[in-house]
């Protein structure tokens, strides 16, 4: 009798541990996702009170995987300030590095250019040779980009291929990211505006697994760029990037130029004149400000 109260005991506990885990998790991917967000918006999402969350959050706080930041109102009030939740450095990494990827297809071009390239272009006076395209950290860093890109540029056109919407191409994407590693997501913005051409799709990425790279070489959030806006087959814009210090990656997506020109040809066609507006999928709306957008940045 005792050894099944111990049996039940233990699978209590497992169980138990395994909820919390499952629930911290859910935790750490909004505070990657919205973050900077406090414990009360965490919890409202979750289902959960602020206290049950903020235990979670004191928890990776304290082992260095979320970081805390204050927040001021307007009103100058005798409280104290908000608190933010945001991912930190440390919580980058326990997300997860690729630099493993990375490193081989450094080699493998290293490699293939050494064979072409056993005579240098130029030497200068005091003969060190150099590359008349620039320097070989820059040329390099490219080439290694385009060829870490490459590869995901390659998997994610079959998906997308076959999508003719630019905002389901964009939501798509923000799938793709995320399964690959990027915690890929969207945000909508401009929906409620009654001027088509403002609305937009912000792709956002919480995580990067080349950061650290990206920071000594920012060809790779250029190259990232450029990939994304020949995926979506529409001129984009980079907000904000990690390696340059925000929280997020965002990558402006101007969804409603593409919408008013295919309104625009639909009419011309029929030989109607143009709605003023139009109904669009029911998906998830997320609708900031410009004041909002600079603190998600």
């Amino acid at each position: 009798m005792a050894s099944d109260v111990e049996t039940r005991l233990a699978a209590d506990l497992s169980g138990a541990r395994e909820s919390d885990g499952s629930t911290r998790e859910r935790v750490l991917q909004l505070v990657v996702e919205e973050g900077p967000i406090s414990a009360a918006a965490l919890g409202k999402k979750l289902g959960l009170t602020a206290a049950a969350v903020r235990r979670h959050l004191d928890a990776m706080t304290e082992q260095g995987i979320v970081e805390v930041h204050n927040v001021t109102g307007k009103r100058k009030t005798a409280g104290r300030p908000s608190r933010r939740y945001v991912i930190s450095s440390r919580g980058q990494e326990v997300l997860g590095d690729d630099y493993l990827n990375l490193v081989r297809s450094a080699l493998e071009i290293l490699e293939s250019h050494a064979s072409e390239h056993n005579e240098p272009d130029t030497v200068d006076d005091a003969g060190v040779a150099s590359d008349d395209e620039g320097s070989t950290d820059s040329s390099g860093a490219r080439l290694l980009a385009k060829e870490y890109f490459g590869r995901f540029e390659t998997r994610y056109q079959d998906e997308l291929k076959k999508i003719e919407d630019l905002d389901e191409r964009t939501e798509r994407l923000a799938e793709l990211f995320n399964s690959d590693g990027f915690a890929g997501f969207t945000r909508l913005v401009g929906r409620d505006s009654p001027l088509l051409a403002m609305q937009s799709t912000q792709l956002c990425q919480g995580h990067c697994p080349i950061r650290e790279i990206a920071e000594a070489h920012p060809v790779f959030c250029e190259e990232e760029t450029a990939m994304i806006s020949r995926l979506l087959e529409v001129d984009v814009r980079r907000l904000s990037t990690q390696a340059a210090g925000a929280h997020v990656c965002t990558t402006h997506v101007p969804v409603g130029r593409e919408k008013l020109a295919a309104e625009r040809r639909a009419s011309a066609q029929a030989g109607t004149k143009t709605t003023a507006g139009r109904s669009t999928p029911r998906r998830k709306r997320i609708v900031i400000s410009p004041r909002q957008q600079e603190r998600l940045s």
